[in-house]
């Protein structure tokens, strides 16, 4: 079981996690790419309830396309995205990999919303990939 840790930016937000990784996945939707700033967003889903959190997150609400609850966990001081929130998957976490400090551990299994991806960016053909969210 991988012993998780990482923080913000600036440092007043960190976090550690002793917990099995349920799944990474890079998503290519509209949302994570706004959030982010980046071609796409890879998320490091595990058990909401190991996730540990010093200090104190700005949260952002919104509603996915799919109709679920989301929220993106945020540092209000130098705003990096660590982690999020969606109420179709009940008890997860995901967290942002580029906040990690295992960087060894992100090894993405799935690419999500390739419909609506970057045209130049490249993608792995060895990874399962979906045009939307599967269910």
């Amino acid at each position: 079981m991988p012993k998780l840790s990482g923080k913000c930016l600036c440092g007043n937000i960190s976090f550690s996690a002793d917990t099995e990784i349920i799944r990474v996945a890079n998503c290519h939707c509209s949302d994570c790419r706004a959030a982010t700033g980046a071609a796409y967003g890879t998320l490091v889903m595990v058990d909401e309830d190991a996730v540990h959190v010093t200090g104190t997150p700005k949260i952002y609400k919104h509603k996915a396309d799919s109709g679920s609850d989301i929220e993106k966990h945020f540092c209000p001081d130098c705003g990096s995205q660590l982690f999020g929130q969606n109420s179709g998957r009940p008890k997860v976490t995901s967290i942002r990999a580029g906040v990690l400090d295992q960087t060894s551990e992100v090894r993405p299994s799935v690419n999500v919303f390739l419909d609506s991806k970057i045209e130049s960016t490249p993608i792995d053909q060895n990874l399962k990939g979906f045009p939307r969210m599967p269910g």
